[in-house]
């Protein structure tokens, strides 16, 4: 699941950051927190670190600023943001051991089997820069493993048969007010250089051809046929094809042209239209989308996380919080961001 920034609530957290950190005794930084007598071995910690600094890395107010450290993120210091976020990431991973142990949640063969190939996969290609930074192989296990298990957290409270499961006409709603799925098949209206238009009459054609097919669709045919068809008939033509079967476009923030946006949402569901773009015909078809659809049942867990994770993850810092969490002084100095070694300036 993705992060999000908690900008509302990261100056009240800096502040209480001063009495959860507490002196060590002595400089032993073998450990970056504690809760209830259970230790975050530092590897484990400066995982923390990294996590917070590569998402405030993508969340600067200014990317043109050389200097990281003198950049801000929704107005908060840069440097005050990663201490803040990876006191929150402590939180949400002592937060996720606990509630794991206390819903008697547990990995299944096919879990612990996914977690072996991440461990494996992975530590083989960032092996060096994490060792560079003080992280071993079992911590970088660990931290895994607790990903692992607020995934599995996360569905035994948000899923099917979850504590507090999201039904499924919530998550279509979501989706048909986010998303707008369709079929379309494009005639490129550009020579084979892609930078020069073809003559008009040549458009013309295409048109009439664009227009063609929309009847037989409406008349009953499938645009898959026809896509088939369209396919095999450019084999020997210097036409250029682009068929999207199953395309989803987001309703605000999508890349495609303001005239293909403009076009697809004023469709109707089922109705084949055809428009000329800045670069091609198109002929698409706007589908419904109900539970039953195939799109919808292939991004069911996405939308879950999209309505969804933000809250789950505020409710890890606040579990988090709730615990006797304490940071060792010692390892939180040693370990500060600037001092990572993939940092610059």
């Amino acid at each position: 699941m993705s992060r999000h920034s908690k900008a509302l609530k990261t100056a009240g957290a800096s502040l209480l950051a001063v009495s959860l950190i507490v002196a060590a005794g002595c400089s032993d930084t073998s450990w970056g927190a504690e809760c209830d007598g259970q230790r975050m071995p530092a590897g484990v910690y400066i995982n923390q670190v990294l996590s917070a600094y590569s998402e405030g890395m993508g969340k600067v107010d200014n990317t043109e600023q050389t200097n990281l450290w003198k950049n801000t993120i929704d107005g908060e210091d840069f440097t005050s943001w990663v201490r803040t976020r990876t006191q929150e990431n402590v939180y949400e991973y002592f937060a996720a051991e606990k509630k794991f142990d206390e819903m008697g949640l547990s990995f299944d063969e096919f879990s612990q089997a996914q977690i072996t190939y991440a461990v494996e996969s992975q530590w083989s290609y960032y092996q060096s820069i994490y060792e560079e930074n003080g992280i071993g192989k079992d911590s970088f296990q660990k931290s895994i493993e607790n990903t692992y298990k607020r995934s599995e957290l996360f569905n035994a409270i948000y899923g099917k048969d979850g504590s507090e499961a999201v039904p499924q006409e919530e998550l279509l709603a979501n989706f048909n007010q986010e998303y707008i799925n369709l079929d379309q098949i494009t005639l490129s209206t550009m020579d084979e250089t892609g930078e020069t238009a073809l003559p008009k009459e040549e458009i013309e054609k295409l048109m009439e051809k664009a227009k063609g097919y929309q009847k037989r669709i409406e008349e009953g045919e499938s645009i898959q046929t026809i896509a088939e068809e369209y396919q095999k008939e450019q084999q020997d033509s210097s036409e250029t094809v682009n068929v999207n079967t199953n395309l989803t476009m987001q309703r605000e923030g999508s890349s495609y042209s303001a005239t293909f946006q403009e076009n697809i949402k004023s469709a109707s569901p089922g109705k084949p239209i055809v428009f000329e773009d800045d670069k091609s015909i198109c002929l698409a078809i706007v589908n419904e989308v109900t539970t039953e659809s195939q799109i919808f049942l292939q991004n069911e867990s996405y939308l879950l996380s999209e309505i969804k994770s933000d809250e789950f993850e505020d409710r890890l810092i606040q579990w988090g919080k709730e615990l006797n969490v304490t940071f060792n002084s010692a390892a939180v100095s040693r370990y500060d961001a600037k001092k990572l070694k993939i940092t610059k300036s």
